[in-house]
């Protein structure tokens, strides 16, 4: 039997090994699909790192390169300690040099000198190129933690190309991307189509299918847009009807409004809803106003609201956009009069929409102003409520204190800086990590309290209740992958328990139902039963079950199952409810039970 457990964990370890490996694989493909290194050469012309031997003597070196008829010279002052010296030598004689010094005794090593480069990769739209807006607040950084996976956000603007209907199709590059059930406030129907353009381009700033070969990005590119239309293909509505879009995305699941549209005065209607959507989570981002005034329109103006003002690409602020103190922060929002990243384009921001007033036809067009801009915070934003931070005033201070200084804040209109969507998803994997590691620290000493500590195995019991936990909810989140190298197991580390399929299969997969299931807990509980780790797996399988009560309870949708019906809450509960059973069960059986000791010290069946 022990043989069999020993088995099995070699195998477990194995998997996570080589799935890390592959996934490595990938990232290092996509950089080199890359166009900025495809016609980089992938090792310094004529260039050679030699390994000498440490004990090497100055006059050996000497006659080395004597015998080679090379010059050899340090690195760096750092080298001398080790003996790892280049030469420069004509790129006919590499190869043939290369396999001489390899076979030479004073050698340790000789290789070209490789170039590598960073792994960040690009997604494969594309037309990216063109998105400097997207490259300015750090998205590929943002990223590496989340796409917005599970958020809604809502588009209260002139409807969104969004389904194929009349004269109505779905633009192309929103072929991915996931929509929920909307509303046309304006035409009192269920079909909230784009006959102006402006909404179809908010909406792909926020969610664009991305790394589909096609078009541009989107910022957060896994959330659901909530088309709401309100504007007529003329570009204005009524307040009573911005007002009911507000609270239909408020009741119906929206965790994000993003508002591009605004007027010069104040509603206490729409004040009431944006109050109402506030008290039931929801984060409302609003466009400044275009107006070059010292004040910002309405609904930016509201004390719930995020008013986002419009940056150029050099970060200084828009000429057409509102400034003054009431702005919370600034995002690209662009400037066509110029082309400043000298990309043969006027800067503006590009998305793909309907021609203007015209369903019929789309194209990638670049459009300016704070409407722009408000998306970029409301993508960002998305992002950082799926990493775990719902509360929208939590979200709102993170997406300020992470706001990036540029020097022109003087100017009253960029508010706290302009947006860093990088080193907000950072914070927030602190701050939400250092929030769940509080409440386990919490439940562990509750669960020790009622085990009592004197039992090593109910100790056992509780540490791994609270190791599950923390890897199931939030993972050690202290720990930075990308800065650590992108180390197999910083990434396991990094992730909770229900997140190994960010790990192993990437984000797009997220989140596979066999990771929010009883089956990792089940196999570890069999790799357990009747080892004196048994009641460790017990722990085990009561804190995973935690862990999707956790995700139960949030904005976690489970792949693949889908969620009419609640179809996707049942797959957690019930597989909460199999944890908990597992856990109990582990417990109660007894690891040495069917076994007696005979009088010479011998194991028997009774």
């Amino acid at each position: 039997m022990k043989k069999f457990h020993s088995l099995l964990f070699i195998c477990l370890f194995a998997v996570l090994i080589l799935s890390q490996s592959v996934a490595a694989d990938d990232i290092a493909g996509e950089a080199a699909s890359d166009p900025a290194y495809q016609n980089h050469p992938i090792s310094a012309p004529g260039e050679i790192v030699v390994d000498l031997k440490d004990n090497i003597s100055s006059n050996e070196i000497e006659k080395l390169e004597h015998d080679y008829g090379i010059d050899l010279s340090f690195n760096s002052i750092y080298a001398q300690d080790e003996k790892v010296m280049t030469a420069l030598v004509s790129d006919y004689y590499v190869s043939s040099l290369l396999a001489k010094l390899k076979k030479d005794k004073r050698v340790e090593s000789a290789e070209p000198n490789y170039y590598y480069h960073i792994m960040a990769s690009k997604p494969n739209d594309p037309l990216y190129k063109y998105q400097w807006d997207l490259e300015k607040i750090n998205v590929r950084k943002a990223w590496d933690h989340n796409r917005g996976e599970g958020v809604i956000v809502a588009v209260i603007d002139t409807g969104v190309a969004f389904e194929d209907s009349g004269r109505f199709h779905k633009v192309e590059d929103l072929a991915d991307t996931l929509f929920v059930k909307g509303y046309n406030f304006v035409d009192k129907n269920d079909h909230p189509n784009d006959d102006h353009a402006h909404g179809t381009h908010v909406a792909g700033t926020i969610a664009q299918s991305t790394n589909n070969s096609k078009g541009v990005a989107g910022i957060a590119y896994r959330a659901k847009i909530m088309p709401l239309k309100v504007l007529a293909a003329n570009g204005y509505g009524k307040v009573s009807d911005i007002a009911d879009a507000v609270r239909y995305a408020a009741d119906h699941g929206a965790k994000v409004i993003n508002m591009s549209l605004g007027g010069p005065f104040p509603s206490f209607a729409l004040e009431s809803a944006c109050n109402y959507a506030h008290s039931k989570g929801v984060i409302i981002v609003c466009a400044a106003g275009n107006e070059r005034s010292k004040r910002v329109g309405y609904p930016a103006g509201y004390k719930v609201c995020v008013a986002v003002s419009a940056t150029r690409f050099d970060d200084k602020l828009a000429p057409y956009s509102n400034r003054g103190k009431r702005v919370d922060i600034a995002a690209p929002g662009g400037d066509m009069n110029v082309d400043q990243n000298n990309d043969g384009m006027p800067d503006g921001i590009m998305q793909n929409t309907i021609q203007i007033k015209n369903p019929e036809k789309e194209g990638y067009y670049v459009f300016q102003g704070t409407s722009m801009a408000c998306p970029h915070v409301a993508g960002a934003a998305a992002l950082v409520i799926s990493a775990g931070v719902t509360d929208p005033n939590e979200v709102l201070s993170i997406l300020k204190k992470t706001a990036r200084k540029t020097g022109f804040e003087m100017e009253e209109g960029h508010g706290a800086g302009v947006l860093d969507v990088g080193a907000a998803l950072d914070n927030a994997g602190i701050w939400h990590g250092w929030l769940k590691l509080i409440i386990a620290i919490i439940v562990l000493i509750i669960v020790i309290i009622i085990v009592g500590i004197a039992d090593s195995k109910k100790l056992m019991l509780s540490g791994s209740f609270l190791f599950a936990w923390i890897m199931g909810s939030c993972g050690l989140f202290f720990l930075n992958y990308t800065k650590a190298g992108g180390l197999p197991l910083v990434n396991i580390l990094t992730r909770g328990v229900p997140e190994m399929d960010i790990a192993f299969l990437g984000v797009n997969a997220h989140i596979n139902p066999i990771f929010y299931s009883v089956l990792i807990p089940f196999i570890a509980g069999v790799a357990c039963y009747k080892t004196k780790w048994q009641k460790a797996g017990a722990g085990f399988a009561l804190g995973i079950a935690a862990s999707i009560l956790f995700a139960m309870f949030g904005s976690t949708d489970v792949k693949w199952i889908p969620g009419t019906f609640l179809l996707d809450k049942a797959w957690l509960l019930i597989n909460f409810a199999l944890c908990l059973f597992l856990g109990w069960l582990l417990i109660k059986l007894n690891p040495e039970a069917g076994k007696s000791t005979d009088g010479q010290g011998q194991n028997k069946a009774e």
